[in-house]
Order: C-alpha cells, then sequence, then structure tokens
C-alpha cells in the first residue's frame, strides 16, 4: 500500500484551521485539512451571543466580500453587536463550503515526527506523511477545572463549554464557579430551564460589560478608540501592533496576556441575569467530595468558612492550553515541544521549537499575547504562517 503524501497537514477546522486552508489553497500550496468544520462553535446554546463585535470576528480569507458583517448584511442579521453565535456558526460553513470544499471531516488520532517531516493516523485508519503541520484546534479539550473541584466525579462537575442546553437539571441544585461570560450566561440558562443556580465569584464584584453608543463623540472615539477587542487604547494597540508583546520578557507578556481583559458578562445577559441568579462574592471554593450524591462543597468568604451542598458544580472558568493534554501529540514529539508556561512557545512565525509545526489560536497567546485568544488573531496569525510555509515551499 502506497503511503499518501501532503506537503501541510492542517488539523483543525474552526477559524484559523479554514483561513490557513483559504491562503495556503489560493497560493497553490498542496494541503490537507482535517477534522469537524465550526464543531466548537455549533455546540452553543442557540440563545447566546458573540462577546465581540461582528467586525472583530470575520475569518480572513483571500478573497473580498467573506466578512463576516457582510454575511449577516446579506443574511438580515444583526451586523455589529449582539449578533448569535449560531449565525456565526453558519458563516463559518459558509466560508468552508465556499472556499475549503476539500475539508475532510476526519479526526487525526495521532501525530508523530517522521523521517523529515510527520506521519499522521487518521480516524478512518489511513496513514500520511506531511513535510509541515498547522496545529489550529482551537479550545476543546483544555477546558479548566479549579483545583478545589477537580477530583469531584463527572456526574457531579462539568464544564459550561460541555453543554448545548440546560434542561436536564430542572429542578436541581446548581453551583457556578466564575464570574466571566461563560459563567452568568451559564447561570441564566440553568435558571430558564428550571434549575436553580448560584453563582460564586472569587473578585469582590461582578463586572458586566456595557454597550458601545454608536454616536459616541470624536473626544470618546480618541480617548477610547474601538477595536477588535472592544475599545480603550490597550486593545487599540494589541490589534494595530500584534507581534509587539511577543518581543517583551517572557515573564512580563504571560502576566500581561493573563490579565488583560478579565472575566466580565456581557451587556445583553444582564437583565437576564439581575433578580434571576442569587450571587456570593468574594467566595473561594477550598475543598469539594461527594456525599451521598450530592456535592459538597466547602466555602471560604473573608475569615469565615462554610458547607454548601448541591446537586451539581458547573464551571465557567474558562481554558488553559496545556501541550501534554493535545492527545494527538506523539509522546517523543511532546516532549520535543519548548513551552511558555504549559502552552507551546513559538517563533515569530507561530513555529515551535520543532522545525516544521506550527500552532494558532489560543495555543498562541503566551507567546504572542491576548489578541490570539479570539478570532480576531487569525487576522495577523495566518497570513505570516502562509507565508512562511510559501518560502520554505
Amino acid at each position: 500500500m502506497t503511503l499518501r503524501r501532503t506537503d501541510v497537514a492542517i488539523i483543525g477546522a474552526g477559524p484559523y484551521g479554514l483561513s490557513i486552508a483559504a491562503h495556503l489553497g489560493e497560493r497553490g500550496i498542496d494541503f490537507r485539512v482535517f477534522g469537524s468544520p465550526m464543531k466548537f462553535w455549533l455546540r452553543m446554546p442557540a440563545t447566546l451571543n458573540l462577546k465581540s463585535f461582528a467586525f472583530g470576528t470575520s475569518i480572513p480569507v483571500p478573497r473580498p466580500h467573506f466578512t463576516f458583517p457582510e454575511y449577516c448584511r446579506d443574511h438580515g442579521l444583526e451586523d455589529f453587536e449582539p449578533c448569535l453565535m449560531a449565525s456565526f456558526a453558519e458563516y463559518g460553513l459558509f466560508v468552508q463550503r465556499t472556499l475549503v470544499p476539500q475539508l475532510e471531516s476526519v479526526d487525526v488520532m495521532a501525530l508523530r515526527a517522521q523521517g523529515s517531516g510527520f506521519g499522521l493516523t487518521l480516524a478512518s485508519g489511513e496513514a500520511l506523511e506531511a513535510r509541515r503541520v498547522v496545529v489550529a484546534v482551537g479550545l476543546a479539550g483544555f477546558e479548566h477545572f479549579p483545583p478545589s473541584v477537580a477530583a469531584l466525579p463527572r456526574p457531579l462537575l462539568s464544564h459550561t463549554s460541555e453543554h448545548t442546553e440546560f434542561s436536564q437539571y430542572k429542578g436541581q441544585s446548581v453551583a457556578v464557579i466564575g464570574g466571566g461570560a461563560s459563567a452568568t450566561e451559564g447561570a441564566v440558562l440553568l435558571h430558564e430551564a428550571g434549575a436553580r443556580p448560584q453563582l460564586l465569584v472569587r473578585a469582590p464584584e461582578l463586572i458586566f460589560h456595557t454597550k458601545m453608543d454608536p454616536k459616541r463623540s470624536i473626544v470618546e472615539r480618541l480617548r477610547n478608540p474601538n477595536s477588535v477587542l472592544g475599545p480603550g487604547r490597550k486593545s487599540w494597540m494589541l490589534e494595530h501592533f500584534p507581534r509587539l508583546l511577543h518581543y517583551l520578557p517572557e515573564s512580563r507578556r504571560v502576566r500581561f496576556t493573563r490579565r488583560y481583559l478579565g472575566p466580565a458578562g456581557p451587556w445583553w445577559i444582564r437583565e437576564r441575569f439581575h433578580g434571576q441568579v442569587p450571587v456570593v462574592l468574594g467566595c473561594s471554593v477550598v475543598g469539594a467530595e461527594e456525599a451521598a450524591g450530592k456535592a459538597r462543597l466547602r466555602l471560604r468568604e473573608g475569615a469565615d468558612e462554610r458547607v454548601l451542598e448541591v446537586d451539581h458544580v458547573l464551571a465557567g472558568t474558562g481554558f488553559e492550553v496545556d501541550v501534554d493534554r493535545f492527545a494527538f501529540l506523539d509522546p517523543a514529539l511532546r516532549a520535543r515541544i519548548r513551552r511558555t508556561e504549559r502552552s507551546p512557545a513559538l517563533s515569530r512565525h507561530f513555529e515551535s521549537s520543532v522545525p516544521g509545526l506550527y500552532f494558532m489560536g489560543t495555543a498562541a497567546a503566551y507567546s504572542f499575547g491576548p489578541l490570539f485568544r479570539f478570532v480576531a488573531g487569525a487576522e495577523f496569525a495566518v497570513p505570516v504562517v502562509a507565508r512562511h510555509i510559501a518560502a520554505r515551499a
């Protein structure tokens, strides 16, 4: 049996994966792209909106008139904010069908170093070789659970990203951990599904973003210029000088990336939240155990501790990229990848310490900054990777 070969294998079919596929195709570079298109986004609850502006959520492709705002206008949808996640998922499928029709909806099960390139094994059983590999798998598989609750059995513990809807918790008490968008949205959806949620927030206050006034004065626009990350001079700098943070000392870059754009609920969920979901501020979960089929949480509020028993714990605590959690990576290959914290340390071309192996999306955030936790980061990252691959080809 002849082993199939390709110049570039792209692992992942979300916004970054589709974008790099479109750019490589435009350059005439041989590639294959694997994954279920827009899988992460299609799993989102139907009533949730994007936290970002439409103009900051386009999938960058080398063809005109494929932006998300243009797609929204063509389909009679909101083209600024708030935009439904379901609309964005459909937009991604439109981009895939139109520009990346050769997508193969099959998962990569194994990736290893092989000769001067890489060997891949697909879920279909097919084996192939690739000279270069671009990993653009997004957030799936990197759900973060606080250590204090991580040992709870999974029937008692879940992550907000696991749920399309919450009807199975009707009539149940649910502790929601976190103070950001996923936690506040999850708590609202639980309440609307007939559950009894309460939000446990470590911070002393719960923050909600405010809606941007489309008629802001010139002074306000100069003071807080808008950007793909929202209004603010720092966000504007991150958008227009995306490589700047890459050249900072690693410790400063990581610290900034962790702290910038901290937890906050979106403005459009506030009315559905206030008066409906009880909130405990300044509360830390310091321990958890199963007790008679329930989750028994040990809470610390200031100097006091108390016990809370609930039917389920929902973690709205974000994601944490970890090279060791890329399930398809061969252990020997994984060991060759230098790390920044637990993420891959990347060159200015988004290439890892293994030549020919690239990472994009959230996996690049600790190497380039918080812009790359969002779809908006693809506008810079994808052309950089495409040019680097083309130059070597």
